[in-house]
């Protein structure tokens, strides 16, 4: 969750759709019973506190707490106390963003790809239910998860009768395989694997292969490519 958020979150349009000023018109006007129940409030909480900058320092040390420890008997222990970043605990949008979900509702590990996947599709459907209720989405009349969105041309070729089709099919993410090259082991008796070149991964995806089709046109089964 922590790396699909951050990654949307340094996107400029889910920065300028969940900026502080359109945040504040929407508290102004939200409906919503309590906040935690409203998607586009924890949104904003969560915009607030990862562009803010308010919680990207150091907390600061409690000196009465300090001053309450006993004091170290320990000659070597010289170095201060490590001093931790406080950092963004969403619990609350994770909460409801996993509510009735049979995944996302636990605090078991989650695929990033999965969730990226689940929480556009949330954010749509809470988009399409504000303007079904007459409110405007967003300022500039675009949803920032349409930043993500593209089509995938599939073009099938009978090699009988030559005839060609089109399918264009949405997505947000795309998928790539990354072959497996073993290079040998390492000192600690480790597999090691060579390089991939990202764009051998994605022309695996777009490249051509073959297949068995039942063509509409020559109404037999045939070999084609896609």
């Amino acid at each position: 969750m922590a790396s699909v958020v951050q990654v949307l979150f340094s996107l400029p349009p889910f920065q300028k759709h969940y900026a502080a000023a359109i945040a504040e018109r929407h508290w102004a006007s939200c409906t919503a019973f309590l906040p935690s129940t409203c998607l586009d409030c924890q949104m904003y909480k969560l915009a607030d506190g990862l562009l803010s900058g308010r919680y990207s320092h150091p907390r600061r040390t409690d000196d009465a707490a300090a001053q309450q420890l006993p004091p170290s008997t320990d000659s070597k222990a010289t170095a201060p106390a490590p001093v931790f970043q406080e950092g963004v605990r969403p619990m609350s949008f994770k909460a409801l963003i996993g509510r009735g979900h049979a995944e996302f509702a636990t605090m078991r590990q989650q695929d990033a790809e999965e969730f990226l996947t689940h929480l556009l599709n949330s954010l749509r459907r809470h988009a399409h239910g504000t303007r079904a209720r007459g409110a405007s989405a967003t300022e500039e009349g675009r949803e920032p998860t349409e930043t993500l969105a593209f089509g995938l041309e599939q073009r099938l070729q009978c090699t009988s009768c030559m005839g060609v089709s089109y399918r264009v099919d949405a997505h947000d993410v795309l998928s790539v395989p990354v072959p497996a090259r073993e290079t040998g082991l390492d000192t600690e008796g480790r597999t090691t694997y060579a390089d991939v070149p990202l764009t051998q991964c994605v022309d695996a995806v777009l490249g051509t292969e073959g297949l068995e089709y039942r063509c509409p046109r020559c109404q037999r089964d045939v070999a084609a490519t896609r």
